[in-house]
């Protein structure tokens, strides 16, 4: 059943407008669930930073600071409007949004700081589990798919809206005022991210176009978003690392879990009983073979 907005922000937010947009009362306007998610965003940030030290590992703070400033703005925003517009629906949306832009930096920056890999990656043996237990292999698999370029495309497109998936719900549930929902969303997607990253980070990996080339027409005819140069580049990085990470060098780079098909779970699931949840259900019908073709993953 929905939550009433009322109900939750009379319990855990502010109950009337106010004037006062002091930082103490920016920070009462937070719902617990948002300021623990501000707790360990911050916490996974510094967390960052330590390692950055610890590995020697130079990092462009100063360029990831600029591109913060988005989740910042949107954070505060949406306590302003809460505080002093009495738009509570507006407010959740914002300050989601800006929660989940903030904690995508800051794992991205953990996640590249796992850059060179000292250990055996262990690409081969999922490519081996793929082909015994499933049938599939990248190569076989894409190549069958540049047969139907129209389609390849339309796949690859879908491939990346995943992450505008997610901004899509968190604004449904906000303006739906389904606030119970849309911190459940918040907590899943950022918990699910940090395990997926732990597990990543243990057991390295980075998909079958690291490994394995395919034809300049195959690829062509796909625009395919993890190809040659993509592989190249990431093969690069877990042989040398990276002089310096920047935001202008991030990519997707996990292979293995598929945080992809995570997204997708969570963008259907949360949107069930709402209008998108068909819409969503149709879209989503062309990822999975979008994640074993673009993406070169399960």
């Amino acid at each position: 059943m929905p939550t009433d907005i009322t109900t939750d922000f009379a319990a855990n937010g502010p109950g009337q407008p106010s004037n006062d947009l002091s930082g103490l009362a920016l920070i009462k306007a937070l719902a617990p669930a948002e300021s623990l998610l501000i707790a360990l965003t911050l916490g996974i940030g510094m967390l960052a930073y330590v390692l950055s030290v610890a590995f020697e590992q130079a990092v462009a703070w100063d360029k990831f600071m600029i591109s913060f400033a988005p989740s910042v703005g949107l954070i505060l925003l949406g306590c302003y409007v809460r505080l002093a517009k009495d738009m509570p629906r507006a407010g959740m949306s914002a300050v989601a949004t800006g929660i989940y832009i903030g904690f995508s930096g800051v794992i991205a920056i953990l996640i590249y700081l796992r850059f060179p890999f000292e250990g055996p990656m262990i690409d081969m043996q999922l490519m081996q589990m793929d082909a015994s237990l499933f049938g599939y292999e990248w190569a076989t698999f894409t190549s069958g798919m540049a047969a139907y370029p129209v389609f390849g495309k339309a796949i690859g497109w879908i491939y990346g809206t995943s992450l505008l998936q997610l901004f899509v719900v968190i604004f449904v549930l906000g303006f739906m005022g389904r606030v119970v929902d849309l911190h459940r969303v918040l907590i899943t997607g950022i918990l699910s991210l940090l395990l997926a990253v732990a597990i990543w980070w243990t057991w390295p990996s980075l998909g079958p176009s690291a490994y394995v080339t395919l034809p300049h027409d195959i690829e062509s005819a796909l625009g395919l978003v993890h190809g040659k140069a993509e592989g190249a580049r990431m093969l690069q990085m877990a042989e040398m690392g990276n002089p310096i990470i920047s935001p202008d060098i991030i990519m997707g780079t996990i292979a293995f879990p598929s945080y992809h098909s995570v997204m997708v779970c969570l963008a259907v699931a949360f949107v069930y009983g709402t209008w998108v949840f068909w819409p969503m259900v149709l879209l989503n019908v062309g990822m999975l073979p979008s994640i074993l073709s673009h993406g070169g993953t399960i």
